[in-house]
């Protein structure tokens, strides 16, 4: 008989369905394109800053390829699309996805070289993950939010580490804006926000300091 109790109680067991299943804590990106239909010619001349996305998802190859474009590996040695002083980089991208197909709601740090994302925190319920870091439209509606940091004491340039990581931030920013537009997608930088409250929405624990935020989306009407 307790066999039998045992058996039954297993068959419940798969038959329930999966709601407490843990979310993934890491996830392979799809390989980026190395060509495109629109040349940097026309990204740099058709680049305009969208403040007003639409609801419509990113796709996880969407993401991918943005964040290739910002910090991707395109060498053997390791070198990335964005140059680096003495090849240190000192940048750490993380992604608040908030309506990405086949991604979780959460923070993601971006690993150049598995070209994969890691879980930093899983979104909660309530408010956006970035609403105590600013009150900018852009950022609380995007479907992701490109959060771009940076570690100084990496840079280990003395008292050029900052304007050299900075540079460097600023370099993977403009990669990741001619991205957006390639993808016909829309985005906008911003830099009025509260660093430390961005820091910790998004789950850094080391010495990740964010530099800006990118939200990125469908335009909600044609850039002019």
């Amino acid at each position: 008989m307790i066999a039998r109790l045992l058996r039954r109680v297993a068959l419940v067991a798969l038959l329930q369905p999966s709601v407490g299943r843990a979310e993934p804590t890491s996830v392979s990106l799809p390989a980026p394109r190395r060509e495109g239909a629109v040349s940097v010619e026309s990204a740099l001349a058709t680049r305009r800053s969208v403040r007003e996305l639409s609801s419509q998802p990113l796709t996880l190859a969407d993401i991918g390829q943005l964040l290739w474009a910002a910090q991707g590996v395109t060498g053997p040695d390791g070198k990335r699309t964005a140059p680096s002083a003495r090849h240190l980089y000192p940048l750490e991208i993380a992604v608040v996805a908030r309506n990405v197909e086949g991604l979780p709601a959460g923070a993601w740090r971006y690993v150049p070289a598995r070209h994969a994302l890691e879980l930093l925190a899983p979104a909660r319920g309530g408010a956006p993950m970035l609403s105590r870091a600013t009150s900018q439209p852009p950022v609380l509606a995007a479907p992701a939010v490109f959060v771009v940091a940076a570690e100084y004491e990496r840079m280990d340039a003395g008292p050029r580490s900052h304007v050299f990581t900075d540079y460097e931030a600023g370099l993977a920013s403009e990669n990741l804006l001619l991205e957006v537009v390639a993808l016909r997608l829309g985005a906008v930088v911003v830099g009025g926000m509260d660093p430390a409250a961005a820091r910790a929405a998004v789950g850094f624990t080391g010495r990740e300091q964010v530099v800006v935020l990118i939200p990125v989306g469908h335009p909600a009407r044609a850039t002019p």
